[in-house]
């Protein structure tokens, strides 16, 4: 029979500058006694509040792993011209005048995955299990929310999309490094997420495989997959609410360590979501998509 130990893990992700919802999940964590916290990136990028929720990571001591909006800051936006247009990068310059220089040395030491051991069982956390430095685009979250059956609540696997995350690490992924950073040349901008992958490459070069289980973000939504040896949890965007999400709420999971493994479960907690909106109506941001991601 499984036992409790009392190690309790709290995870949440894709705050993009969203104040209240990140300080009501944090608050939240902070009543029930958590310490072990963790964001899976995407702090900042579109919100109105990068600054701010910069500083509630660093007042609740918690460790970041780096998401491609902060890549954005470390790399520039020259590895990810395939995706970036005059809005986004209007947006990203928005955000980056509202950094200060100890904020932007912070996100700098961010990681790019962290492993933990939590009952025995080999944890993976990152922004995304296909590395966002250098393979936005063909095995993107796009691809991988394509694999899920969004008739009923996306919970549902239609074929497997966790196969996607074979490339990570794999033969092919480190000859495409290396044919990229020949091709271009590695003082050319456009190579330094290769150079980046590199050099501290994600899961420090293992395979998947090697997890139990993988939590990850950056695709927004909740999406469960454990078809696979290694499960993957998707887990929502802090402040974000899609489809059925109850839009007044705040979202985090704790992961309670036991003697066969973890348990996960998933935290709403209400925020006062008309500040937000507020914020977001009122911020002299140039890219206003956050309203739809907000569902204002």
């Amino acid at each position: 029979m499984k036992e409790y130990t009392g190690r309790e893990i709290a995870i949440f992700t894709d705050a993009h500058g969203l104040l209240e919802p990140t300080q009501a999940a944090l608050e939240d964590m902070a009543k029930r006694g958590i310490t072990e916290i963790y964001s899976l990136g995407d702090n900042i990028g579109v919100g109105p509040n990068p600054s701010e929720v910069l500083d509630l990571l660093r007042q609740y001591h918690v460790k970041s792993i780096a998401g491609n909006s902060e890549e954005y800051i470390t790399l520039g936006i020259e590895p990810f011209r395939t995706y970036f247009n005059s809005l986004k990068e209007a947006s990203n310059t928005w955000t980056l005048s509202k950094l200060n220089e100890e904020q932007i040395a912070l996100i700098k030491l961010f990681p790019h995955s962290i492993e933990l051991l939590i009952g025995g069982k080999r944890l993976a956390l990152c922004h995304f299990a296909n590395d966002v430095r250098i393979d936005f685009n063909a095995h993107s979250t796009w691809t991988y929310q394509r694999g899920f059956d969004f008739m009923g609540t996306g919970d549902r696997i239609r074929s497997n999309p966790s196969h996607q995350f074979d490339y990570t690490n794999s033969t092919a992924q480190l000859a495409e490094i290396e044919r990229m950073i020949k091709t271009y040349g590695a003082d050319h901008p456009f190579v330094r997420g290769y150079l980046s992958a590199k050099d501290d490459p994600l899961f420090a070069k293992k395979r998947v495989e090697f997890f139990d289980a993988v939590v990850q973000g950056h695709v927004h939504w909740k999406l469960y997959d454990d078809s696979a040896p290694t499960k993957f949890y998707s887990i929502r965007a802090v402040g974000m609410a899609y489809r059925r999400d109850p839009i007044d709420t705040a979202s985090y999971v704790i992961l309670r360590e036991h003697t066969e493994g973890f348990d996960l479960e998933e935290v709403l907690v209400q925020y006062d979501r008309e500040k937000m909106v507020a914020s977001i109506l009122s911020s002299d941001s140039p890219d206003k998509t956050i309203r739809k991601f907000a569902a204002i």
